[in-house]
């Protein structure tokens, strides 16, 4: 019999004996309260056997039905935009976040002076004092492909970057030699000479970077890290009952780093070092399964970075949500999986890996105190019915967490939609209030919490903006409703009782006509009313599902969003490149009761590669008197009081 390693991630994707990529579902199971370790012996002692009981004659995978079975019958035969300023800078626009105070990472920063990009594997910097912007300083950050973002805080920069870890295996021929893993890397960068931005100091994590926080000059970041765990690959066919005890036997033989993620940390002034990333006595599990990846809270310093006195759950995670005080993970639990060990047979384990799936029935939540600087601390753990559309769909406010969710997402026939409040009670995240009923038939689109109001929006074929009273915590309820064509899928509150929605108007039945920005007038919470509403048919804007692309600027009351789409920019239709959709920065002008296109900001630099046929802008700022537009191919300067074309910096990098 010969055997080759194959790598399985716990909770991920694996290289089985054909080379099947396969999902393992996000969990199978979310906690009310977590129980701590008091050893790396008992961590082990419970990952052994937790793995012992799931694993399949391929590893920890959980693949597709169809090719796995048939694989074992051969073998058998065989949210709020910004103002800031900085001593002789003019004012600046900052990254719109959803809670004021608490910074969010995005590709680009700017402090008024320099705009600081990251793309892809190269961090750049931009000068903005002078005439025309120039670049003065470039560092890269990764030798393949990478994505970035990044946190500016006077003269220093954090970046996250996510790259891939390449294992490879020396003999093996009859699949690709090597299999990817993702891995995180901080970089705190010295930015007080721009032209040589200089490291000052690395920190290399096992792992996902999901998402990190700022407050102050401390920064929290949430990293899902899946086992490492090696299981062996078998060329010759065995009967699954034999595959399976390898497998079984590798788990047996595993150590605790296999389990739990590593890092390695670099500086200037000190040696390099390295270990666990979560200390075993600070590694906390669900008393119910919830999974073999680690859930890593990091607590960092703009001044110089550490191993980040990681506080860790066992269990997966996908969004992060942050007030200032406390840090919330959560968790889609997906529903109907048969949870009964499996017995000593294969067959067992094959039923076990395969059951049917119905979508998400829930969604775990763990809560972190991130209050002041010090090392962030597990708090409690809960759980809701349905599913949550991201992070916008929390909220905290005066200890309250309040969460919108969908149950049955995918049946119009009994999809609705619910605002649950939740409380620290008895080391648990417990339910205090809850109001259902909203949007029946329908799912969730867009979510906004503002003091003790709420907003959701929900839709199938027209779009029901419900205004909730929050006060009460134990008795949330629906003060008013709006039913509109449509959706919002971003809201965004610019003052005086008015809301602005992005989305896509609709027509009665539900078919898309094209990007849409909404003006909601909700001072009068009983009886919200759509003041008015910017249709570009055939459009779309990334500002639907990434906040970050959104700016609105309070000064001027200048709203930009970037939209694409045919139709857009009036096009020579005898020039075959014209068919390509095209990409611009819409602004428009909020008063009171309505919204005035001021214009289209559309490329001005030089003609487009043909190789790439269009670019689409990412991102806006404003800096003093000027609207600067992040293009996919540079950065563009309008004036900001009638959108003229000032100039344009190239940027050239290969990974666009």
């Amino acid at each position: 019999m010969q055997k080759r390693l194959g790598f399985v991630l716990g909770c991920g994707i694996a290289v089985g004996t054909l080379g099947v990529v396969s999902v393992l579902p996000a969990n199978e199971a979310a906690a009310t309260g977590l129980v701590s370790f008091g050893s790396c012996s008992e961590v082990l002692s419970h990952l052994k056997e937790e793995a012992r009981e799931r694993v399949s004659p391929w590893g920890l995978n959980v693949g597709y039905p169809g090719d796995i079975l048939e694989f074992a019958e051969e073998a058998s035969a065989a949210d709020d935009t910004s103002a800031g300023t900085s001593d002789g800078a003019s004012s600046y626009s900052t990254t719109n976040v959803q809670e004021a105070g608490v910074d969010e990472p995005d590709i680009v920063k700017t402090d008024g002076r320099l705009i600081v990009t990251a793309t892809g594997p190269t961090l750049r910097i931009v000068d903005v004092t002078g005439s025309e912007p120039s670049e003065v300083g470039e560092l890269s950050l990764s030798k393949g492909w990478a994505e970035s973002s990044l946190f500016l805080s006077g003269d220093r920069a954090l970046v996250f970057v996510r790259e891939h870890s390449t294992v490879h295996y020396e003999t093996f021929d009859s699949y690709p030699s090597w299999w990817d893993s993702m891995t995180t890397t901080m970089h705190l960068i010295d930015l007080r000479d721009p032209s040589n931005p200089v490291i000052e100091s690395s920190l290399r994590v096992d792992g996902d970077y999901l998402d990190a926080r700022l407050i102050g000059d401390t920064v929290r970041v949430v990293v899902s890290s899946p086992p490492t765990l090696r299981f062996p690959v078998i060329d010759n066919a065995e009967s699954p009952d034999e595959l399976l005890e390898h497998m079984r036997k590798a788990v047996d033989e595993s150590s605790i780093e296999d389990w739990l993620p590593a890092y390695n940390l670099v500086t200037a002034d000190g040696p390099e070092t390295s270990g666990q990333l979560v200390d075993c006595d600070r590694l906390n599990r669900p008393t119910e399964f919830g999974g073999l990846s680690t859930i890593s809270v990091l607590t960092l310093d703009m001044d110089g970075l550490s191993a980040g006195d990681a506080v860790g759950v066992l269990t997966d995670g996908d969004t992060v949500y942050a007030s200032t005080d406390q840090l919330y993970v959560a968790t889609p639990v997906w529903g109907e999986y048969n949870d009964t060990p499996a017995t000593d047979t294969a067959d067992a384990a094959v039923d076990m890996a395969f059951a049917p799936s119905h979508g998400v029935r829930s969604t775990g939540i763990h809560a972190f105190d991130i209050r002041g600087d010090a090392a962030a601390e597990y708090l409690a753990s809960g759980e809701v019915d349905g599913q949550i559309i991201g992070r916008y769909a929390m909220s905290e406010y005066d200890g309250v967490l309040r969460v919108a969710t969908t149950t049955e997402a995918n049946d119009a026939s009994s999809s609705e939609s619910h605002l649950i409040t939740l409380a620290l009670r008895d080391g648990e995240l417990k339910q205090l209030g809850h109001v259902g009923g909203l949007g029946k038939g329908e799912r969730i689109y867009a979510v906004r919490y503002f003091g003790d109001m709420g907003y959701v929006v929900t839709f199938r074929e027209v779009d029901p903006l419900y205004v909730l009273d929050l006060s009460d915590p134990a008795a949330p309820s629906v003060d008013g409703e709006l039913k509109i064509t449509g959706y919002s899928s971003y809201l965004h509150g610019v003052g005086d009782g008015r809301l602005v929605g992005v989305g896509q108007e609709a027509t009665e039945t539900g078919n898309m006509i094209g990007s849409q920005v909404s003006l909601f007038d909700v001072s009068q919470r009983t009886s919200p009313r759509k003041l008015d509403g910017h249709v570009l048919e055939g459009a779309w804007s990334d500002a639907e599902t990434n906040p970050h692309a959104f700016l609105f600027w309070p000064e001027t009351g200048q709203l930009v969003v970037p939209v694409a789409g045919m139709g857009i920019v009036e096009a020579d239709s005898d020039d075959a490149f014209d068919a390509a959709p095209e990409s611009g920065a819409l602004v428009l002008v909020v008063d009171e009761d309505s919204l005035t296109e001021q214009g289209i900001i559309t490329h001005g630099g030089p003609e487009l590669n043909p190789e790439y046929h269009w670019t689409t802008i990412t991102r806006s700022l404003v800096i003093g008197d000027s609207l600067y537009t992040l293009w996919n191919d540079g950065l563009q300067v309008n004036t900001l009081d009638d959108l003229d074309f000032q100039s344009w910096l190239p940027i050239d990098d290969e990974w666009y």
